[in-house]
């Protein structure tokens, strides 16, 4: 039971960080209709951590669900830049090679 509460909570924290990196996303690219604090996006990444910080107090009680809770947070938001920073790494150079491939046509 343990174990199911533990997964239960990281995949809150998941879904957490997934829609806080969609709020700055939107608030990013849409600026001046999501950059409010009340965006479903900010709602929901409020809510899945509570949820999770829920989930992993009710496992192993309040000091190391908090500690727990804390090291989930902190890997999903570091595995989610990682993925962010690789992601814009491949389209850097695949518009790179876009743009190799139009200045070789030409000349």
């Amino acid at each position: 039971m343990l174990i199911v509460l533990i997964m239960v909570g990281l995949i809150f924290c998941g879904a957490s960080v997934f829609f806080f990196y969609k709020a700055n996303y939107c608030a990013c690219t849409q600026a001046g209709q999501c950059d409010n604090p009340v965006n479903r996006y900010w709602l929901g990444a409020m809510l899945n951590a509570v949820v999770s910080l829920i989930f992993c107090c009710i496992a192993l009680h309040v000091e190391l669900g908090t500690l727990l809770w804390l090291l989930l947070m902190g890997s999903c938001f570091l595995g989610a830049f990682i993925s962010a920073q690789a992601n814009q790494k491949r389209r850097c150079i695949k518009a790179k090679r876009a743009d190799d491939l139009l200045t070789n046509e030409i000349s």
